[in-house]
C-alpha cells in the first residue's frame, strides 16, 4: 500500500522509523511533490516530537534525492528548491538532532548555487546569533551574512568553546576572511612538513614512510571553507604520498581525504568518487583543472597503495 504525507505523519507518530527503502511513490508523482504534501511534513517538523522530526527529514532527503534525475556521470542530489526550504525552515524550527541532521543532509546533497538561493534565511538567522545555520551559509557562500558572522566570533560562546570556534572560523574563511583562511591554509602546509614517521605494524617495514593522518584531517576544514583558493591547495593533495594510518589495522593514502573535500562542494560529480583505476584518478585531476583552474606537473602518479592489515598474525607452521 503507497503512503502518502498524511499516513507517513500517523506512522511516525505511532513509533515506526523511515525505512530508506521504502518506496515514496505515494507521495512523489512524476517526480514532483505537490505542495500540500510539502506543507503537511513542514508543519509537523515545527510540532512533532524529536524522534517525529528525524523520520520526516530522513522523509525529505529521500524524496529530494528521487525527484533529481542525473546523468549518468553525475550522481543524484537535491536540487529542488522546495524541499531545501522544507529542510531549512522546518528541520532548524527545533534545535535538536532533526536540526542536526539537516544541516548535514542540506551541506552533503545539495550544491552551492542551489543553498545560495536562500541566503536571506542564513543573513537573518546569523544575525540572531543562530549558529545552527554557519555551515549551510558558508557552503552557500552568503556573504551578506560575513558582518553577523564577524559579530558571532567575538562572542564568548563561539570564541571560548573549540567546536563553535571551529565553525565560526570556518564560516569566516568562506565568507571572505582571507586572514582565517590563510591560518587554515598554514595548518595544512605546516602538517604535510612536520608529519612524523609513519606508526611501524607487524606486517611490513616502514621504511622512510610518514604518517600523513594530520595532514588528512587538517585537509577537511578547507574543503568546508570552499573557496577557490582553499580547493586549489586541496588538489595539490590528489598526488601526495603520504597515507594516514590506523596502527596495526589499515592505511589509506591522503588523496582520499582530498577528494572528500572536492566532493563536498560538487556532489553530484561521479568523477570524484572512489577512483578505481589510474584513468579514473587522471580524470578526477582533469576535472580540476577545468573547473578551478588547478595544475599539474607530468603525469598522473601510480593508484595509491591501500591496505588493510590481516586481523591476526598467520600461525608459525609446524615443522
Amino acid at each position: 500500500m503507497q503512503k502518502t504525507a498524511q499516513s507517513y505523519i500517523a506512522a511516525f507518530r505511532s513509533g515506526e522509523n523511515f525505512n530508506p527503502n521504502d518506496s515514496v511513490s505515494g507521495i512523489l508523482i512524476n517526480h514532483s511533490v505537490s505542495s500540500a504534501s510539502l506543507t503537511l511534513v513542514t508543519k509537523e517538523l515545527t510540532v512533532g516530537t524529536k524522534e517525529v522530526r528525524v523520520n520526516i527529514v530522513q522523509l525529505l532527503e529521500k524524496l529530494g534525492l528521487e525527484m533529481d534525475t542525473p546523468a549518468p556521470n553525475k550522481l543524484p542530489i537535491i536540487r529542488e528548491h522546495a524541499v531545501i526550504r522544507a529542510l531549512l525552515i522546518g528541520g532548524f524550527a527545533k534545535d535538536d538532532a532533526a536540526a542536526s541532521l539537516a544541516a548535514t543532509i542540506l551541506t552533503d546533497r545539495c550544491k552551492p548555487s542551489d543553498l545560495a538561493a536562500f541566503g536571506n534565511i542564513y543573513t537573518t538567522s546569523l544575525q540572531q546569533s543562530n549558529g545552527a545555520y554557519l555551515y549551510v551559509a558558508a557552503k552557500a557562500k552568503t556573504t551578506e551574512a560575513r558582518q553577523a558572522v564577524e559579530k558571532m566570533a567575538l562572542q564568548p560562546k563561539w570564541r571560548d568553546e573549540p567546536e563553535l570556534r571551529e565553525a565560526v572560523r570556518i564560516a569566516q574563511a568562506a565568507l571572505g576572511n582571507t586572514q582565517i583562511e590563510d591560518e587554515f591554509i598554514n595548518a595544512v602546509i605546516q602538517a604535510e612538513k612536520s608529519a612524523p614517521p609513519a606508526p611501524s605494524n607487524r606486517f611490513y617495514n616502514v621504511g622512510a614512510a610518514k604518517d600523513g593522518t594530520e595532514l588528512a584531517k587538517r585537509l577537511e576544514p578547507l574543503g568546508l571553507i570552499g573557496t577557490r583558493r582553499s580547493l586549489l591547495v586541496v588538489c595539490n593533495y590528489l598526488r601526495s604520498p603520504l597515507k594516514s594510518y590506523v596502527p596495526n589495522v589499515s592505511e589509506k593514502s591522503v588523496r582520499y581525504a582530498a577528494l572528500s573535500a572536492l566532493l563536498y562542494n560538487f556532489p553530484d560529480e561521479r568523477v570524484l568518487t572512489e577512483p578505481r583505476d589510474l584513468a579514473d584518478w587522471s580524470a578526477t585531476e582533469q576535472f580540476c583543472v577545468k573547473n578551478l583552474g588547478a595544475v599539474f606537473d607530468g603525469p598522473t602518479p601510480d593508484i595509491p597503495p591501500d591496505q588493510a592489515y590481516p586481523t591476526m598474525m598467520p600461525r608459525p607452521t609446524r615443522k
